[in-house]
């Protein structure tokens, strides 16, 4: 039976054939398959080749594509200019059968490179033993008759001929890998199950070295390097599934997608129904399957009916940060930012099914638009925690591509900053003691570079008795986490940007005013970046938040940041003055290798006695600056206004201050080290109880006492921790 062909020229160039019903295998090692996919690649600008088969599909790369485009090419080359005429033998009965042989070879080219070589290698070394010019240490037959000098010139021309396409032909990659013994490993497919639409790589990158190996959800992840690249190696337990199993979950996807509609299920609901609803029907159509083996198996169905399919891993991986799938789809791995490695490029390809596929379930669960007339989404993915920026055309030159921003499911300390090397203990304890002076803070610096991070290691810091107003368009601060941690927050959600449902969420500056009215709160703002700035920077220097306010924008600069809110969102110079505190984040190049690792640059205080420039005029004054040639911090906080009025309410003297902050300054430190061995120490829950004895110490205790007694305490809680850990076990 012939198998359906189809074509996509619009992006990927993507060759399917589907060989469900035909007999020939659906393989490149079949002649028949081999033929049609020459065929087509003659045709066409072909860039991947893929066969599908009952359960699995082969698929085969613009990699190993080219090789046969490229003995393709050759070949098309010698037919065009019909290298046969250029035979002119004495015996034209001869001369004919040399030239249908040629015609011959040309055409097995189209079926089997391999083998066409290898006839074509065949029939020179005959000839040359008829004209005992065969290689040295070939023995002639006997029985080969010697030839006149008109019969040997009329095979010399024609050999002569099959030395101009066998050299041609040796050219080519694929021909020399076979010489080599290496065409099999060179033309080897991606095989996977037919329910994974897009592919994983399993090729080793050449030339890498095997820096991590670590679990995720049952698929084992590596880490390589080669001179500075990293690469994000999954191998999923899907595509290691025995081909009953592969049959099975088959069989099971086609029930279940007759049966169900996945549009009208809650994401979260949906994954735990369509996991129970796979379980339930594995054991009628398989009832001899093992538990463990139906967990598996359910868990791998879920993941690709009601879930988010191979993303779903990089969504579950603690270390990624950030997920990026560009235009067009398939034609570029999916790459990652890894909060230990940077930047990654994975061994994942989403192709154009798969990501039309995510669409629908986007819109779905936004109940927002995402089509040519609305080519931007912005969403939210509460059941994994991941926020969800989509782009397509006409916003783009060639289809869809994604920007998945995954929230850390335990949230960001100032210990856990120290940790990572992205500020000294030092610096932690300084914005410690501006966040209990409430000060109003913003967190500045470019996409990625940690504002929302610091942001949330910030309200770790206000004492958990203090409310919490936190506003946002996309819940990208761990509200939900904090709150069962013991701080109090209410969380407003304001109207995105982009949204096009207007009067649907409030806008910004309206959700703004009603927390003023909410009464004495600390106000987090997720990002300034609108209308809501004029309200907040108002709120801000009237003293209507009454506590203090903190918030992100983006920039670089303390002058940046001014620049940008009073050119770019409207807010009268002066306002700025509200702004007592700019923390300034960085990404900054390190080793040989030119990596990259965010840090904070700058601490700097806003003074209020200028009019105009605040640059020009002085008031921005660094209480830390990181120097990047010595690689240490630098402070400057003697003479700071800012600390200076934090005393005089505290009723402290500028030493006493001192004191307090290398007090604070032990503490992260025997933090950071006891999370050596025990590292969910710094986490969150544990900071509050931390930071509330520190409290309950220094109301009650003189400075000299504090840190003993605190010391004291730790080793103490540390103890029952680990005694309590050592139960659960």
């Amino acid at each position: 039976m012939k198998c359906k062909t189809t074509y996509n020229s619009e992006r990927t160039k993507k060759l399917c054939i589907d060989c469900t019903k035909c007999a020939s295998g659906g393989s490149l090692d079949s002649p028949e398959c081999m033929r049609k996919a020459i065929d087509l690649i003659r045709m066409n600008q072909v860039e991947e080749i893929k066969f599908v088969r009952k359960d699995y599909s082969e698929l085969y790369t613009k990699k190993e594509v080219d090789l046969l485009a490229e003995v393709v090419s050759v070949i098309r080359g010698f037919e065009d200019k019909r290298i046969w005429t250029i035979l002119d033998c004495a015996n034209k009965q001869d001369e004919e059968r040399y030239k249908s042989f040629i015609m011959e070879l040309i055409d097995s080219f189209y079926s089997n490179p391999v083998t066409a070589y290898e006839m074509l290698v065949g029939v020179m070394e005959e000839y040359l033993r008829m004209l005992d010019k065969s290689p040295s240490g070939m023995t002639v037959p006997k029985d080969i008759k010697p030839v006149d000098e008109a019969k040997e010139k009329d095979i010399l021309a024609y050999l002569a001929v099959l030395e101009e396409i066998k050299g041609a032909i040796e050219s080519c990659r694929l021909i020399r890998a076979f010489l080599l013994r290496e065409a099999k490993q060179l033309l080897k497919p991606t095989m996977q199950p037919t329910f994974i639409s897009s592919y994983v790589d399993l090729r080793v990158p050449e030339r890498t070295e095997m820096v991590s190996l670590y679990k995720v959800a049952g698929c084992d992840i590596r880490i390589y390097e080669r001179e500075g690249e990293r690469f994000y190696f999954m191998n999923p337990p899907e595509l290691w599934l025995f081909p009953e199993q592969v049959s099975l979950l088959n069989r099971l996807n086609d029930y279940i997608s007759k049966e169900h509609s996945l549009e009208v299920f809650d994401p979260k609901e949906a994954r735990e129904y369509f996991r129970k609803l796979g379980s339930e029907n594995l054991t009628k159509l398989a009832p001899n399957v093992s538990k463990l083996e139906l967990d598996r198996l359910s868990e791998i169905f879920s993941r690709y009916s009601a879930g988010y399919g191979l993303l779903e891993i990089l969504f579950r991986d603690r270390g990624i940060l950030d997920i990026f799938v560009d235009s067009p789809p398939g034609s570029t791995a999916v790459y990652i930012n890894h909060e230990k490695y940077g930047s990654c490029v994975t061994n994942i390809y989403l192709t154009e099914e798969d990501m039309e596929r995510l669409s629908s379930k986007f819109r779905a669960i936004s109940e927002r638009p995402f089509d040519e007339a609305n080519p931007i989404l912005d969403m939210e993915l509460r059941d994994v925690s991941v926020r969800v920026a989509g782009i397509r055309e006409p916003s783009t030159f060639e289809g869809l591509a994604y920007a998945f921003r995954k929230h850390s499911e335990n949230p960001w300390t100032l210990a856990r900053f120290v940790k990572k090397g992205m500020l000294t203990a030092r610096s932690a304890a300084l914005l410690s003691f501006l966040i209990s002076g409430q000060c109003a803070m913003l967190i500045t610096g470019a996409r990625g570079s940690g504002k929302t991070s610091l942001l949330t290691a910030l309200i770790t810091e206000v004492d958990s008795r203090d409310r919490i107003i936190l506003m946002e368009d996309t819940a990208e601060l761990p509200s939900k986490t904090l709150k069962s941690k013991g701080w109090k927050i209410e969380h407003l959600k304001n109207q995105s940007a982009i949204s096009s449902r207007k009067g649907y969420e409030l806008p910004p500056e309206d959700n703004l005013r009603a927390a003023l009215r909410l009464g004495e709160s600390v106000l987090v703002l997720g990002e300034v970046r609108g209308t809501e700035a004029k309200v907040l920077f108002e709120a801000m220097r009237v003293g209507a938040a009454g506590n203090s306010v903190l918030g992100t924008i983006h920039g670089s600069t303390p002058y940046d940041t001014w620049d940008r809110v009073t050119h770019d969102l409207g807010v009268p110079a002066t306002s700025f003055k509200a702004v007592d505190v700019i923390v300034c984040l960085r990404y900054r190049e390190i080793g040989a290798d030119c990596g990259k690792a965010r840090r904070v640059m700058q601490i700097t205080e806003v003074g209020k006695k200028w009019n105009e420039n605040p640059e020009r005029e002085g008031a921005f004054r660094d209480l830390m600056r990181f120097n990047e040639h010595t690689n240490k911090e630098e402070f400057f906080h003697p003479d700071s206004d800012v600390i200076k009025a934090i005393c005089r309410r505290k009723g402290i003297t500028m030493d006493e201050f001192e004191e307090m902050l290398s007090v604070k300054e032990k503490i992260i430190n025997d933090m950071v080290r006891a999370s050596q061995n025990t590292e969910e120490i710094i986490e969150a829950d544990h900071v509050r109880e931390a930071n509330n004895r520190y409290r309950i110490l220094y109301f009650g205790k003189g400075l000299k006492e504090l840190y003993p007694l605190w010391s004291k305490w730790f080793t103490q809680y540390m103890e029952n921790h680990l005694n309590n850990v050592h139960k659960k076990i």
